[in-house]
């Protein structure tokens, strides 16, 4: 289609629609928005369907400039908005399948975090001794690293041992200790914290969109 044949009404009308498209489009695939998660993810995962309507319409946006209907101070605004959101839009199009990826892992961590206290609980009734026996040394039941690649693990005594993502182990005492409470030497802890099965260790769950 030759934009300048176009009535000069219905180019503003598509060029006005256009515009309210692509704005509703970019803010509700931003992460900003007050749509689902599912939402979210069936527009993404929708997006690349809109290249072949950004460049139709991109090459009508191309021709506006050369037609008569130019000399017309409200066309030309509209058009000069569509060609920046037509930019962003084949911009948001080609990143569709990277943000569809961190809108799905992002949600999949955030059932893991939640899920976290009933599995700590699980790990310590069946692995931690009765109360008031003692291990020889200190006995891991748990340990776990975050999206940020920190560690902690979790001891039978109440003890927590951290590393944060390229520091040194630091050691955290329980916070209510029974009266008779021992700890262990320092370097027992990190002994148990450096030998524990790296297999072993919960992590959030990574995806990949195809």
């Amino acid at each position: 289609m030759y934009a300048c044949d176009a009535d000069e009404r219905l180019v503003e009308s598509e060029l006005a629609r256009f515009n309210e498209f692509s704005d509703v489009f970019l803010q509700d695939t931003s992460g900003k928005t007050k749509l689902s998660e599912n939402q979210q993810a069936d527009l993404l995962e929708a997006a690349p369907k809109l290249q072949p309507l950004l460049d139709g319409f991109g090459n009508l946006v191309f021709q506006i400039p050369g037609c008569a209907f130019a000399k017309n101070n409200k066309i030309m605004n509209l058009t000069r908005r569509a060609t920046g959101l037509l930019s962003l839009s084949r911009q948001r199009v080609q990143q569709a399948p990277t943000l569809l990826n961190a809108l799905r892992e992002g949600s999949a961590v955030a059932m893991w975090k939640k899920a976290q206290p009933a599995a700590i609980e699980k790990a310590r009734k069946e692995w931690c001794p009765p109360p008031g026996q003692r291990s020889p040394a200190p006995d891991i039941f748990y340990a776990s690293e975050d999206d940020e690649l920190s560690k902690e693990w979790l001891v039978c005594d109440g003890t927590t041992l951290v590393a944060k993502h390229g520091e040194e182990i630091s050691i955290i005492p329980p916070k209510n200790p029974p009266l008779k409470f021992r700890s262990y030497p320092r370097k027992l802890y990190l002994e148990a914290a450096e030998n524990y099965p790296d297999n072993q260790v919960q992590r959030p769950p990574k995806i990949n969109v195809d």
